[in-house]
């Protein structure tokens, strides 16, 4: 059998809601050489059942189930087992535009392009990442980094088509061993291996917030917060080949912003005390070693930081205990940003 140009790599769980709309809107495709491979991650509800069906009544669905594994075991069972030259990824309670991959996969045929980037729609909020499609060709991996993480559209899989020979020959997997963060650390592996990027200025994915049971749902912890903060920030550092540019400078600035912002989250859910202020002292040490060897200063929230680096630690507990009640009163209210750091 003829290998397809292009597998498209669906983890569900509990999406009965959603999971129609899903796949209908992956089959109605105007490209058409294409597997969709459905990883059911142990749903309970009838998931597995609507899964059987459209694999049924189209040949190009394969479906595959598993014991709930989480979204990156579904993911990477999905990668193993596609035969197709590029990787896409479409969440179980998304959908996306007829043309999303007629317009992905023919941007491949311009140069030798490593990864295709788009834009999306976040509920209603619109995302576009260029004015007009253009290419990063021979460029440094930072440097792709750095322009679509200032521009919302790097730490997610689903905008993005992958190739699979990069994939499989750098044994680049999605980490299991996290729930959150696992989209941006499986992008700053395969993007260590990225020379040529297509940028496309055209939104095709609509990317919702409304179920809580998906599979890349989950309970956020100061642990995982700090695992993705140190494992990031390394990353970065390895792919600008430890030079600190004003790239790296910059990327690890806003992402340690969106850190202490997770710490909002989570002082919000009101996690152990003990736990959040270890974390919080790596934090402060790590900003001072850092401060002193590039522009990381200038790009934070100043009042922010030299609260962290200061306060005493039952004042900053006052303080914070404040602010973050007012932030789970106006999420309740329906008035809180569905990020949690807007540029």
């Amino acid at each position: 059998m003829e290998s397809p140009e292009l597998s498209i790599i669906v983890p569900v769980y509990n999406a009965e809601k959603y999971l129609r709309k899903c796949i209908d809107s992956i089959l109605a495709q105007t490209f058409t050489n294409f597997e969709c491979i459905i990883v059911d991650d142990g749903s309970t509800d009838s998931s597995s059942d609507i899964c059987e069906h459209y694999s049924q009544a189209d040949t190009r669905i394969i479906v595959v189930h598993q014991e709930n594994s989480g979204v990156s075991a579904a993911r990477n069972k999905g990668i193993e087992i596609a035969r197709g030259k590029f990787i896409g990824i479409v969440d179980s309670d998304d959908y996306i535009q007829i043309n999303m991959y007629e317009n992905l996969i023919a941007a491949t045929n311009e140069v030798n392009i490593d990864v295709v980037c788009c834009g999306y729609t976040e509920n209603i909020k619109p995302y576009t990442i260029s004015n007009e499609d253009f290419i990063f060709s021979n460029s440094k991996a930072i440097e792709i980094i750095h322009y679509l993480e200032m521009r919302q559209a790097f730490g997610m899989v689903w905008n993005k088509i992958y190739k699979k020979t990069i994939l499989d020959t750098y044994k680049i997997k999605s980490p299991v061993s996290i729930k959150f963060g696992d989209d941006m650390l499986f992008n700053l592996q395969y993007f260590k291996y990225v020379k040529t990027a297509y940028i496309s200025s055209n939104r095709f994915y609509y990317y919702l917030h409304d179920n809580q049971n998906a599979v890349t749902k989950g309970k956020l912890t100061f642990a995982e917060a700090n695992f993705r903060f140190e494992n990031v920030s390394t990353m970065f550092l390895q792919i600008d080949d430890n030079s600190k540019s004003v790239f790296y400078s910059e990327l690890l600035a806003k992402d340690f912003k969106y850190t202490i912002a997770l710490f909002l989250r989570l002082y919000a859910e009101k996690k152990g005390i003990e736990e959040r202020l270890v974390i919080i002292n790596k934090l402060k040490n790590f900003y001072k070693e850092n401060n002193a060897k590039n522009k990381f200063r200038n790009m934070v929230v100043a009042g922010t930081y030299k609260m962290l680096l200061y306060l005493p630690a039952k004042l900053f507990d006052i303080i914070f205990y404040t602010i973050f009640l007012t932030y789970v009163v106006v999420v309740k209210l329906g008035k809180g940003s569905s990020r949690f750091v807007n540029n």
